[in-house]
């Protein structure tokens, strides 16, 4: 795989590309174990920290969409529906796109990351800290290679537009490789 050249991505400030939310307040303590994932601000286990039974009646925070903890900017994609930490402190952040699938939002999560480094206990990455928070990603570009410019400017001041294709086939192609390497060493 190719490194990748990012000296002509453009920044996009989080709060143009996603809708930004936050979980229900919920204790862990007033859940019996269950099937549904608990996702908190831990920086492993996508998240994860337990599962439980959610109580009667309620609403599942929906799949799809990106976890940032503000502890350490930790950000995780979860693809199926979940109960999520909300309330104050360390309550996670939600990032939802109409654009965003499984391999784009990896991409995200990485620059995210990386990105969230210049927080810390005393700065966390509160959902005030996340809305102005600039990351570069790879924008769109058409056959000869100008970049597309949307004249609504949903996702930049400049119109640029985030290229949600290239960032999936590029996780994905990570993927397909990280496989073939797995069914090599399974083989052997």
């Amino acid at each position: 795989m190719n490194a990748v050249d990012i000296s002509d991505w453009k920044e996009f400030q989080i709060s143009s590309l996603f809708k930004i939310s936050s979980p229900a307040s919920r204790s862990i303590k007033t859940y019996n174990e269950g099937d549904v994932p608990y996702v908190s601000s831990g920086s492993v286990n996508n998240g994860i920290i337990s599962y439980l039974e959610p109580n009667e009646d309620e609403e599942l925070e929906k799949g799809n969409c990106i976890t940032v903890s503000p502890l350490d900017g930790s950000s995780f994609y979860q693809e199926d529906d979940f109960l999520g930490r909300g309330g104050a402190g360390s309550a996670i952040s939600l990032l939802r796109n109409d654009n965003l699938t499984k391999y784009n939002a990896l991409f995200i999560c990485t620059v995210i990351k990386i990105m969230a480094q210049k927080f810390d206990y005393s700065d966390a990455l509160t959902s005030n800290n996340l809305k102005t928070l600039k990351i570069s990603l790879p924008a769109q570009k058409d056959k000869n290679g100008e970049f597309l410019i949307d004249v609504k400017k949903r996702y930049s001041n400049e119109g640029f537009i985030p290229d949600w294709d290239y960032m999936g086939s590029y996780m994905k192609a990570i993927e397909e490789k990280a496989q073939r390497r797995i069914d090599i060493l399974n083989k052997l």
